[in-house]
């Protein structure tokens, strides 16, 4: 959710807090953000106890935070006035989760370090599950996606439809350049590549006879690239490199070529349905701060 969220910018909205007293950093609608509550948000969060830190870039680092802080807020209030819930279960198994990563009392020592009760701890983790569930609904685009525009896109991107040669490869690798020879000229008297794999191979692939699958160019180390110069039902010489010297069987080669349409299509209607969703999802948080009435004490901010 938090790609979701965007920096709302309501440092211009109302630059004297509209009033709000001291104790109180921001109020979004009718829900008050204490500085207290906020700055522990923050030290537990984002800050390492005794980083807080000071000057120009950490109030800009506030007001950041507040931004998501206000946006969770106004996305938790829309979630509950239209309905939507976080179960008690729900709630429990999201906790259960975060406390695998502490093992012991590792989860209890953390909040007691940065000085959050567990109530409080819940409180926020239930209105991140809110907002979350908020957002979830709203990006269900329902409409439809032209053919036209899966043309447009295919054309515009036509350049990331290119695919490089693909090439299917077996390999022996062994510790020993001498006796990879060996292992060699055994293979030109025409014994099995993949018998001697299994047998010689010290690769955790000796097991599939050799078998490395279908890789391109430049996703193996460099010495690889060399069976993109052999022919299939070719072997190497041996190559040696960093893990030891190997030979080579060049199964199938698949020369450069471009995904056609039909075979694009799926995910370029996939990935234009999630650009509608956002597109659907920015008009509808804009109304949604249009609505709210949000103060900041923006006394907390100048110094």
């Amino acid at each position: 959710m938090s790609l979701l969220l965007l920096a709302i910018g309501f440092w211009g909205c109302d630059p004297l807090g509209g009033g709000l007293p001291d104790p109180i950093l921001a109020q979004v609608n009718q829900e008050q953000i204490g500085v207290d509550e906020f700055d522990r948000e923050l030290k537990e969060v984002i800050l390492e106890p005794g980083k807080e830190g000071k000057g120009e870039g950490y109030r800009d680092l506030k007001r950041a935070y507040l931004d998501q802080v206000i946006e969770r807020k106004l996305l938790a209030q829309e979630a509950r006035r239209v309905g939507i819930r976080v179960s008690p279960e729900e709630l429990n198994q999201a906790i259960l989760e975060i406390k695998r990563d502490y093992p012991g009392k590792g989860f209890d020592e953390r909040l007691s370090l940065k000085g959050v009760t567990l109530e409080e701890w819940k409180g926020r983790l239930e209105e991140k599950l809110l907002a979350e569930k908020m957002v979830r609904s709203v990006l269900q685009f329902q409409g439809e996606v032209s053919e036209k525009e899966v043309m447009e896109y295919y054309e515009t991107h036509r350049p990331s439809f290119q695919l490089g040669p693909k090439v299917r490869v077996r390999q022996i690798v062994v510790a020993d350049g001498e006796e990879a020879i060996q292992i060699l000229k055994r293979l030109k008297k025409g014994e099995r590549f993949e018998k001697l794999a299994q047998e010689k191979s010290l690769g955790p692939e000796k097991t599939k006879g050799g078998d490395l699958g279908t890789f391109g160019q430049g996703e193996k180390p460099a010495e690889f690239d060399q069976v993109f110069r052999m022919e299939a039902g070719t072997i190497s010489d041996v190559i040696k490199s960093p893990y030891g010297y190997h030979i080579f069987k060049l199964e199938e080669k698949v020369e450069a070529g471009e995904i056609p349409l039909g075979e694009a299509k799926p995910g370029i209607l996939q990935e234009l349905r999630r650009k509608k969703e956002q597109e659907e999802y920015q008009r509808w948080i804009k109304d949604v701060r249009k609505k709210a009435s949000v103060k900041i004490n923006s006394k907390w901010f100048r110094s």
